[in-house]
């Protein structure tokens, strides 16, 4: 049997080891509280992309809920929370409330998001006329000529 050196040769020196690049060393990266991966956040990230859900980082899932679940924010201010039974998207609307709405693919995020941008309840909030809410009823009082009723007899 051969030698080890005989087996598996050693390169030859360089000539000018001055002359060999030198290899760059690769940065450091910054110390955060999360050094790793959670299942939580692969489950969700997972699962988002078996539903056709938008593209959503593993690590964009944070903020862990009581309930099992792990939410992962939007720009617009919307969020969207995994938890074992599926997906609720939370959305705010204009009028200062949010939509709440279970979903199970990407056409449905969609509609939550559509219907929050484009709703007109003031979820119990008192609503502030503007001026064209008193035109608007002073023009339909101008325009009732109908005659006075009596009062209903008791």
């Amino acid at each position: 049997m051969s030698s080890r050196t005989e087996q598996y040769p050693t390169r030859p020196a360089p000539k000018n080891p001055s002359s060999t690049a030198v290899r760059a060393t690769l940065p450091i990266r910054p110390h955060t509280d999360t050094e790793f991966i959670t299942e939580q956040q692969m489950a969700a990230a997972y699962a988002a992309r078996l539903a056709e859900l938008p593209l959503i980082p593993i690590t964009a899932w944070t903020d862990p809920q009581p309930n099992g679940g792990i939410r992962a924010y939007f720009p617009g201010g919307a969020s969207l929370t995994h938890t074992p039974n599926g997906f609720t998207a939370i959305t705010p609307c204009p009028n200062g409330a949010c939509h709440i709405d279970r979903i199970t693919n990407g056409a449905q995020l969609h509609e939550a998001a559509q219907a929050a941008a484009h709703c007109t309840n003031f979820h119990g909030r008192p609503r502030t006329l503007t001026r064209n809410d008193i035109d608007t009823g002073l023009a339909n009082r101008a325009a009732d000529t109908g005659q006075a009723k009596e009062h209903p007899a008791p």
